[in-house]
């Protein structure tokens, strides 16, 4: 296949999903740009792209387009017909004059959770395929210093994260025990939502994109207990992101929101993680979770998940 990534960010879900699938496939990558260039530029996660003119690229077979934003739509009406495009999430179809649901029904789309599948059918009349996210087994072994913390959050800080719930179980917790936050952060939602929460005391900035995730050239998972993730999305979830796949992997317990888990059948309380939001504390309910140990029949019911994706084949 040949890849190519129509979006601006660079950190984040879609950057994940084409690392793993270009490592998992060994595809070529490619970027939109105003000319060819002949040497490589660095994507993250050992992965190289080569920026390349949209009329070198609609000549080659296979395209396979792993995101698109509103940056990229004037490029959507050259791909050719049968062109797949992975929609990732409800809101890639908003906005006026979006090109990309104006072209959806030419290409083949392929949806990673079973909520955008049945989202894009029963608003869009667009049918898709469905399949899990491809996880690459990346090796473990390869930093050697690392990290020992109890609880991390490895998602972006935004809005749809709810990042301040997490801060709030900070209050309640040992210091021994407290959340430690990597990632990207919107900076807008850190000023209305944050700061007052300390939120700076506990956040060590982005990490390089790197598998196994690190900082600092140290591991930043091998050792850890808990993964908190309050991801709650409108029209998403129920399914899997990278943040969960990784944890797991690296046999981190996952600590999710109802409002994530009950869109979908993938986790269960207590069976393959931990889930907060039954009561208004949400807090509250964090702490109380990670002050006792992890209990390893969930982290055994979790590994089960990782197959599916690591036994897909994209090709």
């Amino acid at each position: 296949m040949n890849l190519i990534y129509m979006a601006k960010p660079i950190y984040g879900g879609w950057v994940t999903f084409t690392a793993h699938l270009c490592l998992k496939h060994n595809c070529n990558l490619f970027k939109i740009g105003k000319k060819t260039e002949k040497n490589k530029r660095k994507f993250g996660y050992n992965i190289e792209y080569q920026n390349t003119k949209i009329e070198e690229l609609i000549q080659k077979p296979d395209l396979f387009i792993t995101a698109v934003d509103k940056h990229y739509w004037e490029y959507l009406d050259l791909l050719p017909d049968g062109t797949r495009v992975v929609v990732h999430d409800p809101t890639e179809l908003k906005g006026k004059d979006n090109k990309l649901l104006k072209n959806i029904q030419r290409f083949e789309v392929i949806t990673i959770r079973k909520t955008v599948r049945d989202f894009l059918e029963n608003t869009h009349q667009v049918k898709s395929t469905f399949l899990v996210h491809p996880f690459y087994e990346y090796p473990l072994d390869t930093i050697k210093d690392k990290y020992n913390y109890h609880a991390l959050s490895i998602s972006r800080i935004d809005f749809d994260k709810h990042t301040d719930l997490i801060l709030k179980a900070n209050v309640l917790l040992p210091e021994d025990k407290k959340i430690q936050i990597f990632g990207a952060e919107n900076r807008l939602y850190v000023h209305h939502k944050l700061k007052e929460l300390n939120f700076h005391e506990y956040w060590h900035g982005k990490f390089p994109k790197t598998l196994p995730l690190s900082h600092d050239d140290k591991d930043l998972l091998t050792e850890c207990n808990y993964i908190v993730d309050m991801s709650i999305i409108k029209g998403d979830g129920g399914g899997t992101q990278y943040t969960f796949l990784e944890a797991i992997y690296q046999d981190c317990a996952l600590v999710l929101h109802k409002e994530w888990v009950d869109q979908g059948d993938t986790f269960k309380d207590k069976y393959n993680c931990y889930v907060v939001g039954y009561t208004d504390d949400v807090g509250k309910e964090i702490a109380d979770i990670l002050r006792k140990p992890v209990d390893k029949k969930i982290l055994q019911n979790a590994k089960l998940l990782l197959k599916d994706h690591i036994d897909i084949d994209y090709l």
